[in-house]
Parts: C-alpha cells; structure tokens; sequence
C-alpha cells in the first residue's frame, strides 16, 4: 500500500521549491535572488555575536520576540499591538493564509506576482483567482475591483512593490481597492525601501482589513538570519497570533535586527547605492539592441530578450554570471530578472551579456 494514498491530493499536484544555482565561489557574479550585496561590517558582527554570547543557550526564545517587538514599534512609529515578528516574512504569509483560507475560500492575486502565494493557496485547498497584468505589467486597478466585486474573494493579496515585475500600487490605487472590496487586503512591501512611492502605512489606522507584510532580507542584509514583520491593527493581530507558531524568531536573529534598526545611516546608505546602481543597469539595458527592460521600485530589473532566454541565461552562467529565468510567469515568456549588485557585479554582467546576446 503506497503512501501517497495519505498524502492531500493538493500537495501531490506541487513541486517543491528550487533556484537553478551553481556552488558558491568567489568569483560567482550572483545576482539572482534580489539580495543585498552587501554583508553586515565585521565590527558590527562582533558586536552582535558577543552579545549573543551572553544570552543563555539552553532557553527557549520569548513565544513572540518583545525585544525585537518594542524595537520595530520605535522603527515604524506603530504601537506593539500592530506588529507581529517572524522567521522570515514566508512565515507570515503561511500565518495569514491559514487564518484566512480554508478549502474554496477565494484568494484573488494579480498576475504575475511572487509564486509563494499561489502555492499557499492550493495547500489550503483554496480557490485562487488571478488577474492579469496590464500590458505594461502594472497592475490593472479596475479589473481588481470590478472581478473583486463579481467573485466575492476572502483575500486579495497585493505584492507592492512587485516580484518578479518590479512594478507598485500607489496609496490611492490601494486605498481604492480596500474601499471599493470587502475582502482582507494584504500588502506585501517587502521592497518598499527601495522604492521612490510611499508605503501605504497611513491606510493601516482606516481600515482593519489592510495588512502590510515586510522583510529584513532585502535593504537589511539579513537574507541568511530570516526576520519578517507584518503591520495591521491590534484586532487583526491578535486573530493572526492564534494559529502562528510560538518560537520561531530565536535570539540570534532578534538581537541582530535590533542592532540594524539602531544603524539608519549604514542601511540609508546602502539603499541610495543600490537604487544608483540599478538606475545604471536599467540606462545600459535600455541602450542594447534587442532587449525591452522594465522600470522598476525595486532592487532588481526584468528585461525581454528576443531570441530563447533560457540558451542566454545558461550562458551567462557558463561565465560565472548568474541571474534568475523568469520565463515561466505568466505574461514573461523569454525574460530575465537580474538585481543591482556592486558597481563590479554590475559591470561584469554587463560585459557577458553584451558577448551573448
């Protein structure tokens, strides 16, 4: 009798997660995954280790993190009440989606957006619906609204700034879209630092059915330490707390973002290299010759090439070059998505496009 009998049909039909990589080495250019290029200053690492030294090993973290908590409170100008921290914003989403979504609960989720949330939904059993892009991959407010109306979803999830596109709502565009629905509208800025547009925080106090999730892996550096945060009135955290697992922020990780938030300079210094060296990338590409590139409020940059993207991106790889294929989202048939590295990074991938496109 096999084990698959006991395994949900909905988990059966997904493949797990994978990134087409290599072995890290030093002379990997890796501008794949929208990382910051830069690592935290050494000094600052010491600094962080010896005082996790000092912490007790051998206790459990708090069951939801105070420090980390009174610290983000400080950052955002937004009371404890309204925050909740956790390993990574993917925790969140699965926290959010498993407060919301039961099987048939209707998610609507624009497309192409971060493949994250359609899995959660089809583990839940959920019924997703998507709407396209406009033609220029921004998002396509009246057709939002309009089959919001029709559908009745639960849940509209709104990736802002978006990945893979690169492409942001504005407050009115949101604000418009959570007036004009019933559904629980979740904003995910996990980019909002690199972005020229506001955030959409002020909604947060008119509606108790907005929530804004964010990330410490992007402008923070904190990729390999996993610390995520969501924003949303008191009411709306304490339903979330209830099905979120205790524990999962540990010390180590809690102990560094706090240090980070008290570097505003460092992190405010970083952005404005990043966002120069993007506008670079984006001036070079748009100079090429058969590639269409996308604006962006993000870190990174898709771009259309004419002939078989998947031949180019391996052979950017073979140079030690490597960015992400995203070819297989909806509406980016042949594009490739690289995000701003160091002025070097840059320059080298620059260089091994130029010889294989």
């Amino acid at each position: 009798m096999s084990f698959l009998k006991h395994i949900k049909p909905s988990i059966q039909k997904l493949e797990a997660y994978t990134v087409k990589s290599i072995p890290p080495s030093p002379d990997l250019i890796k501008l794949n995954q929208n990382e910051n290029p830069f690592d935290l200053p050494d000094s600052l690492k010491r600094e962080i280790v010896e005082e996790f030294i000092l912490q007790p090993w051998n206790r459990y973290p708090d069951v939801f993190p105070a420090k980390l908590i009174e610290a983000l409170s400080l950052y955002t100008n937004v009371p404890e009440e309204s925050i909740i921290a956790a390993n990574g914003s993917n925790e969140l989403m699965y926290t959010i989606l498993m407060t919301i979504v039961s099987k048939g609960t209707k998610v609507l989720i624009p497309t192409p957006t971060f493949f994250l949330y359609e899995k959660i939904v089809n583990v839940l059993e959920g019924t997703l619906i998507s709407v396209p892009a406009s033609n220029d991959l921004s998002f396509d407010v009246e057709s939002i609204i309009a089959t919001a109306k029709k559908e009745q979803p639960s849940l509209i999830i709104l990736n802002s700034p978006n990945s893979p596109t690169g492409q942001m709502l504005s407050i009115a565009e949101v604000e418009k879209i959570t007036s004009e629905t019933e559904a629980i509208v979740l904003v995910d800025e996990a980019y909002i630092e690199f972005a020229d547009m506001p955030t959409v925080l002020p909604l947060m106090q008119r509606y108790d059915r907005l929530i804004i999730l964010r990330t410490f892996s992007k402008a923070f550096s904190l990729a390999g330490l996993r610390i995520g945060y969501l924003l949303a009135q008191p009411s709306v955290c304490a339903e979330l707390l209830k099905p979120k697992i205790p524990f999962t922020v540990n010390n180590f990780s809690s102990a560094a973002a706090v240090k980070l938030m008290q570097k505003k300079e460092l992190i405010l210094e970083r952005i404005l290299y990043i966002k120069a060296q993007k506008e670079y990338l984006f001036n070079e590409l748009n100079g090429m010759k058969g590639i269409k590139v996308f604006s962006s409020q993000t870190n990174f940059l898709i771009f259309q090439v004419k002939n078989d993207a998947k031949i180019l991106f391996e052979k950017l790889l073979s140079e030690n070059v490597l960015i992400r294929d995203v070819g297989s989202y909806p509406m980016l048939k042949n594009t490739l998505r690289v995000n701003a590295g160091t002025e070097i990074e840059n320059r080298a991938f620059l260089a091994a496009l130029k010889k294989h496109l």
